[in-house]
Parts: structure tokens; C-alpha cells; sequence
């Protein structure tokens, strides 16, 4: 049987680009990142600055990094992976391809010279690329990890992430831009999660001048929420000019609810 755990901590919930002070400090200044454990497994979704604060990893028997897209606030903290500089250490990184350009392409590319001195397969550890393949199944012990997408509506394109485990669900839904009338695939698809990342990056207000810019708001949120039965949301993708104390003032207008905000090294569990 394999290990009861799974759970999430934020390395990194900010949106756009990485921000910093004290102003920051509850909510956290790192872009996107998420570590998921299931058991003697760990999976990164995304690999934004917030990998930086990766912990030991010498108890996981595989790393996995999954990336929703290559926009540079989702990859920028690849180069400062911890994992990245040990000789031992394997770790595996799917992403999507685009036109028809491997993730090792896309990746290797971002990161050479002149931009970067190093490529990440000179690195000491043992990078693997895979271009992802939708159902993707890893295994802990004799348990099945199942990882499953689905598009969602942002500039250059976007994948959210459903992972299952041992009867429990996490849905990842990052840089998405909601319809008026949100695509029920996407609602079936993240129907009764247990836990969802969501993308409210905007208020109201803001929205009406960034309207296509592939970002969702704390209503859209909590409209989503409702019409997916989902237990638990936390919101992520904050706006870099949303401080400790406007995201305070809008979390405490959720108290009634099962809605909170994202802040940086929280952990929640979800087995």
C-alpha cells in the first residue's frame, strides 16, 4: 500500500512577477508553485520562483514537475531548484508541447546562452523531458496517481491540472480567464474536488480594464465554486500589486465560506 499523504504547500502563489517587502510577507512575494506529496512521490506543479524554497527532498523516491504553461513566471525558479544542483537526483519534467516544439525545446531555450549561462540538462542532476500525454498515470507503491487536464482560456493557452489519489481530488486551475458562463466540461471536469487552486488574481474593478488578459476574479471564483460542489478553494495567482493588507480585507469577506487565500508555506492536507 502506499503512503496515506497528500497534501499541497504554496512555495509560491503570485501572479506575474515576484515581488518583495514587508508588505509581502503573509501572502507571500514567490510566483507560482505548488508541491504536491503523495506519498514517497512529489509533484511540482509549475516551477515559478517559489521552487527556490523547495525542502530536502532525500525521502521521495521521484520527482515530478508538471508545467501548465512556459510563461516566465511559471518557469523563472527552474535554475534555482535545489534538487537541480545533486548528482544523485533524478527528476522528471512534463510539459506540453507547442508548436511542435518539445518541452526540452521550449525549456533548454529559455535557458541558455546569451540569456543564461547554463542549460538544465548541464546541471548535476539527472533531467528527463517528457512531452506530456494526457491521461498520465504514476504510481506510489501499489497506489495509482492519476493526472488529468484540460484546457482553459488564457493568451498563448493554459492546462489545468486534476490529480487523483487514493479516492481524493486536487484540481489546479491557474491563469484561466472564466467565460460569463463558465465551460461545463471544465465544471464537470473539476466537479466534487476536495481541494481547487483557483486563479482570482483581479477585483471586479481591475477586471474591467484587463478583460482578455487570462485571469479570473474572486466572484468568478466563488461562482465556480458553487457549480463544481468542491469542498475546499484556495485562491492563487495574486495580482503583484495586491499587499498582506488588501488580500487580508478581501479574505475576510469569505469567512462564512470555505474560500481562503493562498499564503506562502501553507500546507494543507487533503488524505
Amino acid at each position: 500500500m502506499g503512503e496515506k499523504i497528500f497534501s499541497v504547500t504554496i512555495l509560491g502563489a503570485r501572479g506575474s512577477i515576484p515581488v518583495s517587502g514587508k508588505e509581502y510577507n503573509l501572502y507571500g512575494g514567490e510566483t507560482s508553485c505548488y508541491m504536491v506529496e503523495l506519498g514517497k512521490q512529489v509533484i511540482f506543479l509549475d516551477a515559478g520562483t517559489g521552487i527556490i524554497n523547495a525542502p530536502d527532498l532525500k525521502d521521495k523516491d521521484n520527482v515530478y514537475i508538471i508545467l501548465s504553461h512556459p510563461h516566465l513566471d511559471h518557469i523563472i525558479g527552474l535554475p534555482f531548484f535545489p534538487e537541480l544542483s545533486k548528482k544523485d537526483k533524478t527528476i522528471t519534467l512534463f510539459g506540453k508541447r507547442l508548436k511542435e516544439k518539445s518541452i526540452e525545446h521550449q525549456i533548454e531555450k529559455a535557458f541558455s546562452k546569451p540569456y543564461w549561462p547554463l542549460t538544465i540538462a548541464e546541471y548535476p542532476s539527472n533531467i528527463i523531458y517528457k512531452d506530456l500525454e494526457i491521461p498520465l498515470e504514476l504510481q506510489n507503491g501499489e497506489e495509482k496517481i492519476l493526472v488529468e487536464a484540460a484546457e482553459v482560456n488564457h493568451p498563448g493557452g493554459c492546462l489545468s491540472f486534476k490529480i487523483t489519489y487514493m479516492g481524493k481530488k486536487l484540481v489546479y486551475i491557474t491563469d484561466c480567464e472564466l467565460q460569463s458562463k463558465p465551460e461545463s466540461n471544465l465544471i464537470d471536469y473539476a466537479k466534487d474536488a476536495d481541494l481547487i487552486l483557483f486563479d482570482a488574481q483581479y477585483t471586479e474593478k481591475e477586471y474591467e480594464t484587463k478583460k482578455g488578459f487570462g485571469h479570473s476574479t474572486l466572484k468568478m471564483a466563488k461562482e465556480f465554486k458553487e457549480l463544481t460542489n468542491s469542498k475546499k478553494m484556495i485562491l492563487i495567482h495574486h495580482d503583484p500589486k495586491h499587499n498582506d493588507s488588501e488580500l487580508k480585507k478581501m479574505e475576510d469577506s469569505l469567512k462564512e465560506t470555505d474560500i481562503s487565500y493562498a499564503k506562502k508555506g501553507m500546507k494543507i492536507d487533503i488524505l
